[in-house]
């Protein structure tokens, strides 16, 4: 009978601490922002501090304190004023291009102490595209589509042959697997023969796909 009391007794008290406990106010936030391929420190990026009190959708969010600089070593402590009612989370970004990724951000314990937070961020890549030009005729036209984000997630560009003898470059998430894939379609006459390429991708590096036909 003891046993049972003192169990209760205990789960009571454990809700009664937790419902005591601050959500709002001084919140302090320490951690470090690291590179998400390579667990490298990230240095001197910029930390937001995001909150959200609607529906707990990411679109939810919104930047809801002072940006802060990590140190050299990708290190920062700082505090922040904590609504009543209000999630928060950390995103990161510098300015040779790293930035945090929806749904890898630490979540934060309003008015509390928060420490050893890791804020991971996605390096860019870039993908150069050309098209090989060779002698005889030419398609009437080439589309290329690939795992870029110039105009959202998944782009698509569309060539004609005063285009052919460009080159383009784009922005690559190097988190995506370190072997994906370009396809192109290339319509002769209304003919239309599609192909692809694979490409391996590293954090900063660039790599060239060779649009053939």
């Amino acid at each position: 009978m003891n046993y049972f009391y003192t169990l209760c007794s205990l789960v009571a008290l454990s809700g009664l601490l937790s419902a005591c406990q601050k959500q709002d106010g001084p919140t302090l936030v320490e951690g470090q922002v690291i590179e998400m391929r390579t667990n490298k420190p990230v240095p001197y990026a910029t930390i937001e501090v995001y909150g959200q009190s609607g529906s707990g959708l990411q679109s939810g969010y919104s930047p809801s304190a002072t940006p802060q600089q990590a140190d050299a070593n990708g290190r920062f402590s700082f505090q922040f004023e904590a609504a009543e009612g209000t999630s928060y989370l950390l995103k990161a970004f510098s300015k040779d291009g790293h930035a945090s990724k929806w749904g890898e951000e630490p979540d934060v314990e309003e008015g509390q102490k928060n420490r050893d937070l890791v804020i991971p961020v996605a390096a860019p890549a870039w993908l150069k595209i050309r098209v090989e030009q060779k002698p005889g005729p030419v398609p009437d036209a080439i589309n290329v589509w690939g795992p870029w984000y110039d105009q959202g997630y998944i782009s698509t560009i569309g060539l004609r042959p005063k285009d052919y003898g460009t080159v383009s470059y784009h922005v690559v998430d190097s988190t995506l697997p370190s072997t994906t894939t370009v396809n192109w379609e290339v319509n002769y006459g209304g003919q239309l023969t599609r192909y692809h390429q694979p490409f391996t991708l590293q954090p900063f590096d660039t790599t060239e796909v060779v649009v053939r036909y």
